[in-house]
């Protein structure tokens, strides 16, 4: 049998191995173990006697491994995620729920936004995000502050403001502007705020924040870690033992665990992550470059290109100068009727709400991602009528930049 995965081993080893015969425990006789972990449909766990179930509660063993009970609690699909996903990011441990919304609302409850809290975010966040914080809780008494926080003087807004959280993402949706983690992180350090990030986007294969110095990252798993658009999942990974308790006391009480089939996915999907990234980051750089020479587009957002106003940021932070899959642009034609026209021409990209599938997506962010906010703000946040988010896919690029051109055209 293989030895556990070790912090020696690089992330792309990390992630190939995840949920392989490592973790299917010791052979028995000689039967053998399975190489790719079974997926654990059981709701409950049977132990040996009453002073062994009374001992499974805890959640380990006395050897220090796992037990289970029932599956609200945990099950091995979701152990086994977590500790990949705990090591990829450098987290101490980390929590698999059931969408990426759920883990949004566990991470801010663990980094305790309750009634009387002061939680400053990005102003250029997901909609639903913005949503939560203002259907969900707000109105328990939460006090909801939006800044633009990817300007120089991000740092001083937090001073001034002194929250109990801070919510950023690595890279905005739709606009892909990107966050100066390091200086974040400290002007939470500083206040004395719990940093909290969604760095969707980047996965860690691009930026660890963890590193930078927040103290829970969230994933929505459904995107880039599984890849395939066939299960959705959240996950949130945990800097700090407190914070890393508490979200396994929120999925807990709110039964807002992730599905066994639905974890063999994204650990499967996450085989091929670095591979997909690359392919995906790669791919986008030369739409971005594409697209900023086409009659019909005015604008082009992605950090890759020199005129982006991050450059110089993404280049620092992401790794190996790769900088997403995910772009946006704008049609000259500033209007719905244009944007509508555009997508139903298409014929390989796939209009979809969803993004980090191994084909390219389409998406309208006015009627999809930031449907709820009202017209006034989305252009306050610099979504026009004619913006259109792109997540390039791993498909040939020539394929994609054909398909984008014939749909363009008039």
């Amino acid at each position: 049998m293989k030895e556990k995965p070790t912090p020696s081993w690089t992330l792309e080893t990390l992630l190939v191995h995840g949920g392989t015969c490592q973790s299917a425990g010791q052979p028995t006789g000689d039967s053998g173990v399975p190489s790719v972990q079974p997926i654990y449909t059981s709701t409950t766990y049977v132990h040996a006697n009453a002073v062994a179930l009374d001992a499974a509660f805890s959640g380990t063993t006395a050897a220090g491994e796992a037990s289970y009970v029932y599956a609200r609690q945990g099950n091995p699909n979701a152990s086994e995620f977590e500790q990949v996903m705990a090591q990829a990011e450098a987290g101490i441990g980390a929590v698999a729920f059931g969408s990426g919304m759920a883990a949004i609302h566990a991470a801010l409850l663990a980094a305790g936004l309750a009634p009387g809290a002061k939680i400053v975010a990005a102003r250029d966040i997901y909609g639903s995000s913005i949503g939560l914080l203002r259907k969900i809780f707000a109105p328990m008494g939460v006090q909801v502050v939006l800044h633009n926080l990817h300007g120089s003087d991000a740092a001083n807004l937090i001073r001034q403001e002194e929250p109990d959280i801070i919510f950023v993402e690595s890279i905005s949706n739709p606009l892909v502007k990107v966050i100066d983690v390091d200086a974040i992180s400290a002007a939470a350090r500083e206040v004395g705020a719990v940093s909290v990030i969604d760095s969707t986007f980047t996965t860690p294969c691009l930026l660890r924040p963890i590193e930078h110095g927040f103290d829970l990252v969230v994933h929505s798993a459904t995107k880039y870690l599984g890849g395939h658009g066939d299960s959705t999942l959240g996950v949130v990974v945990s800097a700090k033992r407190v914070l890393l308790d508490q979200l396994r006391t929120t999925c807990t009480m709110l039964g807002a665990m992730a599905g066994p089939f639905e974890l063999y996915l994204v650990v499967r999907g996450l085989r091929t992550l670095s591979l997909r990234m690359q392919r995906h980051c790669a791919n986008a750089l030369q739409t971005a470059r594409f697209l900023q020479q086409h009659p019909a587009v005015e604008r082009v957002y992605y950090p890759g290109l020199p005129d982006h106003p991050q450059h110089e940021l993404a280049t620092r932070l992401l790794a190996c100068a790769q900088y997403g899959g995910l772009l946006s642009f704008e049609l000259k034609e500033q209007t719905r009727e244009a944007a509508f026209r555009f997508m139903d021409a298409l014929r390989l990209c796939l209009p979809a709400t969803t993004l980090g599938d191994t084909w390219t997506q389409v998406s309208y962010p006015p009627i999809s991602s930031h449907r709820d906010l009202t017209a006034s703000e989305r252009q306050h946040i610099g979504i026009t009528d004619g913006c259109i988010r792109l997540s390039v896919g791993i498909e040939d690029i020539n394929d994609i930049l054909a398909d984008l051109d014939q749909a363009l055209r008039p």
